[in-house]
């Protein structure tokens, strides 16, 4: 097996851990998006009633939204450090694509070739 077609699969492999890596991100990102519209939606605030049931009813339901807040913020929190972890591989995978990308052209002859 020759050095270029070595560094050819090489570069094929990178790309595609690449690509998964960026579709992990995305993934995490939808995730943590969506987290964070159901705590927006909880935060609506309600309006208050003279019905003494009807206000006993939103005082519980209150006391249930805070609970899940507090829950889904834990939850956006955990998927926030796994975005930026998440992130962190993506452009060490990026780099890696584009290192590999760049010595191929310069190995081929088609493209420029980079002497430092």
């Amino acid at each position: 097996m020759t050095q270029n077609s070595r560094l050819t699969r090489l570069q094929a492999l990178a790309q595609m851990i690449r690509d998964r890596d960026l579709a992990r991100l995305q993934k995490l990102a939808m995730a943590r998006n969506e987290t964070r519209a159901r705590v927006q939606n909880l935060s609506k605030p309600v309006p208050l009633v003279e019905d003494p049931a009807l206000f006993t009813v939103r005082q519980l339901h209150a006391k249930w939204a805070l609970d899940q807040r507090m829950q889904l913020n834990r939850t956006l929190a955990q998927q926030t450090a796994r975005l930026i972890e998440q992130r962190d591989k993506a452009a060490r995978s990026l780099g890696r694509a584009d290192a590999l990308a760049q010595l191929c052209k310069g190995k081929s002859g088609t493209g420029p070739s980079r002497k430092y």
